[in-house]
């Protein structure tokens, strides 16, 4: 295969903690599939592989390792990780690359943009990030999300060996119901519904959104038709959700 393969040694690791492993590396770079190859292909200009061949090459290479958790070291100086899908199913492939001085000429002449400095998580990313179509629109494990923060949960949930469906949405017929119920007109949406030790609880990660236009007044709604079927929920702040993972869910899957 090729000179770089070879020599690179590949991780999994939880996306929430996207990290170089052998130690942080000062440059980050978010890009697309196509953008990658140019960039790789203007990193290595002596592989002894044409530019056409080494460029088919690492894109048959990438191909196999478009899944969650994908990390690569090419090297000590330069590394790989998969991204999403952050458009929704069918668009194109992001990945991020991390990388010291000895590469930062090289990728910006290649991407022809400066590389952003990055010391691992940074600022919080938006909470509710949909295509046009109001679908979730970041990607992970084959599921789609609003937010990476609502990935965070999902890995650790994951990791926890938890069973759970995402962005679930359901309908209920509220015309004999109280009339509070109908402030959710019978169709209902979760961030989480989680089942452990033989129970289900909705788990919700409130952003900014939560407090917009009657939000609120509908979310309690839809709080209050779960419990009437046995369904209970719990609430976090996103914040919270990103930046102390391991924390909610510890404390979420201690009400089971």
């Amino acid at each position: 295969m090729t000179d770089f393969e070879l020599k690179g040694q590949e991780h999994k690791v939880p996306r929430s903690n996207l990290v170089p492993i052998g130690g942080k590396l000062p440059y980050h770079l978010e890009v697309q599939t196509n953008k990658l190859l140019d960039l790789l292909t203007a990193t290595y200009p002596n592989s002894e592989l044409r530019r056409p061949e080494f460029r088919k090459k690492v894109n048959d290479w990438l191909s196999v390792r478009i899944r969650p958790g994908f990390y690569f070291e090419f090297n000590p100086n330069l590394h790989l990780a998969y991204g999403d899908q952050r458009d929704g199913p069918g668009t194109k492939h992001w990945w991020r690359l991390f990388f010291d001085d000895k590469f930062r000429q090289r990728v910006e002449t290649a991407t022809k943009v400066s590389a952003l400095t990055v010391t691992g998580k940074t600022a919080r990313p938006n909470d509710n990030q949909s295509t046009p179509s109001g679908l979730p629109s970041k990607e992970w494990n084959g599921m789609y999300f609003r937010s990476e923060t609502e990935i965070c949960i999902a890995e650790e949930l994951y990791h926890r060996g938890v069973l759970f469906f995402v962005n679930a949405r359901g309908s209920i017929n509220t015309d004999n119901s109280p009339i509070s119920a109908k402030n959710s007109a019978g169709r209902l949406e979760v961030d989480f519904l989680v089942f452990h030790k033989g129970k289900c609880i909705s788990l919700e990660v409130d952003g900014e959104h939560h407090n917009e236009n009657g939000q609120v007044k509908r979310d309690y709604s839809r709080d209050r038709l779960l419990l009437s079927e046995g369904i209970p929920t719990a609430r976090f702040i996103a914040s919270e959700c990103y930046e102390h993972t391991k924390a909610v869910i510890e404390e979420f899957l201690n009400m089971f």
